[in-house]
């Protein structure tokens, strides 16, 4: 793919990958705030560049990178943290969120706009709200873990809790958000290392 010369303005660092994972896309704030100029970032691997880390130091960039996957096979892909590698070797964390670009077959892109994490949602003691750290489940998505950490089935977790499914897979979204993952696996795991479940 060739690499998209127009420009795309916003306050927010931007970057697009394409299907292969290579920046085809890097805007200003992105050169301003990661330190990396157009002409070293364009055609790079993402995670060669990157190599983001999500909220636990874990490298999620990857060449099989389940984001840039779920999109290009339609499907949504929830708003995550990530810390992104600066020039100076300093990662910087942000909220991502991403947007599928289907302009013409083999042309596709994957936008990825990177808020700066608020500093202002920590409390006085630097410490983020409980609602908003990672594991913040409520009671319900919490049962609804451990139902899928038991291999149960959507429909049979409607079932047992006497919910429509749609509610069910509401429940999930909600709670891989606020686990920051992208897979029920993801989830599970999460879930368990932070004794959820």
């Amino acid at each position: 793919m060739d690499t998209h010369s127009s420009k795309y303005i916003t306050g927010d660092a931007a970057f697009a990958v394409d299907r292969r994972g290579a920046i085809v896309l890097w805007n200003a704030a992105a050169e301003k705030m990661l330190g990396h100029p157009a002409s070293e970032a364009l055609g790079e691997k993402c995670w060669s560049l990157l190599s983001g880390k999500d909220t636990y130091g874990n490298q999620h960039c990857c060449k099989h990178c389940p984001i840039r996957e779920m999109a290009f096979r339609d499907e949504p892909v929830n708003c995550f943290q990530s810390s992104y590698k600066t020039a100076t070797d300093q990662y910087m964390p942000f909220s991502v969120s991403c947007l599928a670009i289907f302009e013409k077959p083999g042309n596709e892109m994957l936008m990825h706009i990177c808020h700066p994490e608020n500093q202002s949602l920590k409390d006085g003691r630097g410490q983020a709200p409980a609602s908003s750290q990672p594991g913040a489940l409520s009671q319900r998505e919490t049962t609804v873990l451990a139902l899928l950490a038991d291999n149960i089935s959507t429909r049979s977790i409607a079932a047992e809790l006497s919910i429509s499914i749609r509610t069910v897979r509401t429940h999930i979204q909600h709670l891989m958000y606020k686990l920051q993952v992208h897979k029920r696996c993801e989830a599970i795991e999460v879930g368990k290392r932070l004794k959820l479940i």
